[in-house]
């Protein structure tokens, strides 16, 4: 099974403003690959007001394609995966304003939200935000870089299955009685 970790920047508070997407790909036991794309969000949704929290800036994507030319790429990484992300109704609230955009079509993926697996692994957590379940299971983090959240969202992921010692992301997810979602 593939699990396909997804992590978004937008430039400001709408869904519609991404301007960074990483990207962390695991199938039959490995990580294939961790890398982030950085892109010029669509011409209305182009101001920075987020950049205080990802360092990102207009000057960074001015260069960059827009999401469109990636789309082709992203059913490739997706094709037959379950995506991953930490808070995922956001990740996919993301991914959706994104294809709505530009006219595509939206990625009809099954999805998990390693919020509601960390909670539901590690209650013992005061919060379950990205940086503090990553501190609690010693993950390198560097937070707000799409590539380094997307990692600790696939590592949090691995390690909640590992502390079960199930190693079937199915068999895992009945054992701690959450279903997969499914984007529409």
């Amino acid at each position: 099974m593939r699990i396909v970790a997804l992590d978004f920047e937008t430039a400001n508070a709408s869904s519609a403003s991404a301007c960074s997407l990483g990207i962390s790909i695991y199938e039959e036991g490995e990580i294939l690959d961790s890398f982030e794309w950085y892109f010029k969000p669509f011409h209305r949704y182009c101001y920075f007001t987020n950049s205080h929290i990802h360092g990102i800036t207009m000057e960074d994507v001015i260069n960059e394609e827009e999401f469109v030319f990636y789309y082709e790429r992203l059913e490739e990484i997706l094709k037959d995966a379950v995506i991953v992300a930490h808070n995922a109704p956001f990740d996919i609230g993301v991914l959706n304003a994104m294809c709505d955009v530009y006219g595509l079509n939206h990625f009809k993926n099954e999805y998990i939200d390693t919020v509601t697996i960390s909670r539901r692994v590690y209650p013992e957590l005061y919060n379950h935000k990205l940086n503090t379940v990553s501190k609690y299971l010693g993950i390198e983090l560097d937070h707000h870089n799409g590539k380094s959240d997307s990692f600790a969202c696939l590592m949090i992921l691995l390690k909640a299955m590992e502390a079960y010692n199930i190693y079937d992301l199915k068999g895992f997810l009945e054992k701690i009685t959450i279903n997969f979602k499914k984007n529409m």
